[in-house]
């Protein structure tokens, strides 16, 4: 009798408590439930079979967010400004963590701060708490003052994770924003400031006209496109970032079914978020998790871990040197 493949993934093989998941496919920031934090899922949506559930970012005081209309649509995309909205760290903590302590699935909260102090601020509340267990630091939101600044430059990135890691016994992942020019750079300087995993990418930079009026739909302009639109810009940053790091990738960008998934996978990522895809059908992140052992009995993987930097490994050519990108990733390690 064939053993059934291996679905587990570890996010943070160099922390000493781990992060180790049942399965790779994560539940995305900002799209889990009526309000960020898992309410008013519907019985037939198994989130506790996911490798994790991300909340919603969370910051030091309750933010109302941005003015009304926040979301546009069209076809392939979709254009939001929510301006994290959130109710606090402590509001947060005292009124949904419990709920996520007595869940199977393990729950990462996302962080957003306005000053490397403050992200320090917040994982030292956040600290013991029981039903988090892990942090994600969202460097990349572009619908509030400031919020693309710590994922635009490494220093700042780089700070914003070392305080912390100084302020935490938990993993730490920092999301990072696709909308700078080199984020392989911004994503070394997490590394070397002790991120445990890289969660790439977020929302890409974007507008929408009303026709009638032709001006811009949301009252700021601007929003942060997400959905299909931006699948090949996230293969490419996961792609790219894969050959230079040595920590996991979270790869976060357009799935919409199990072959985007894969795909990211293949390109780098360890894992996977789903977001703006469950506003249409919440249980797509359950059923591409139950694509992924099929998927790994037909290429005869043992592991669904065999998968990451499939993309990479080069086929061997007749008039040079079979060089496998994997091979010298792992020879700078």
């Amino acid at each position: 009798m064939t053993a059934s493949p291996t679905l587990a993934v570890q996010l943070a093989p160099h922390h000493s408590k781990g992060l180790l998941l049942r399965n790779p496919v994560l539940w995305a920031a900002g799209t889990f439930g009526l309000d960020g934090y898992g309410a008013g899922l519907s019985s037939n949506v198994d989130f506790q079979a996911l490798g994790a559930v991300v909340a919603k970012t969370t910051t030091l005081k309750p933010r109302k967010g941005n003015p009304l209309p926040r979301v546009a649509q069209g076809q392939g995309w979709l254009l939001n400004s929510i301006g994290l909205q959130n109710p606090g760290i402590e509001a947060v903590l005292k009124e949904k963590a419990p709920i996520w302590a007595a869940w199977q699935v393990p729950v990462i909260l996302s962080l957003a701060g306005e000053s490397p102090e403050e992200f320090g601020q917040l994982a030292q509340v956040a600290e013991g708490t029981p039903g988090v267990a892990a942090l994600e630091l969202n460097l990349s939101c572009p619908n509030v003052a400031g919020g693309l600044d710590f994922g635009q430059v490494p220093s700042l990135a780089a700070q914003a994770a070392a305080r912390v890691k100084a302020s935490t016994s938990l993993p730490v992942l920092v999301k990072l924003t696709p909308n700078v020019t080199d984020i392989v750079a911004v994503a070394r300087a997490a590394e070397g400031a002790g991120a445990d995993a890289v969660t790439l990418i977020n929302t890409v930079v974007g507008m929408a006209l009303d026709p009638e009026r032709l001006q811009p739909v949301l009252p700021g302009a601007t929003g942060g496109i997400s959905g299909p639109a931006i699948r090949a810009i996230a293969l490419a940053m996961v792609f790219k970032a894969y050959r230079e790091l040595s920590l996991p990738i979270v790869g976060v960008g357009g799935i919409s079914c199990l072959q985007d998934a894969l795909e990211l996978m293949a390109a780098g990522a360890t894992a996977v978020q789903i977001g703006t895809a469950t506003f249409a059908d919440p249980t797509l992140p359950q059923r591409v998790v139950a694509g992924l052992g099929p998927f790994c009995a037909r290429r005869r993987l043992a592991s669904i871990g065999g998968l990451t930097g499939a993309a990479h490994r080069e086929r061997p050519s007749s008039t040079s040197p079979s060089t496998s990108a994997e091979a010298l990733k792992t020879s700078k390690r």
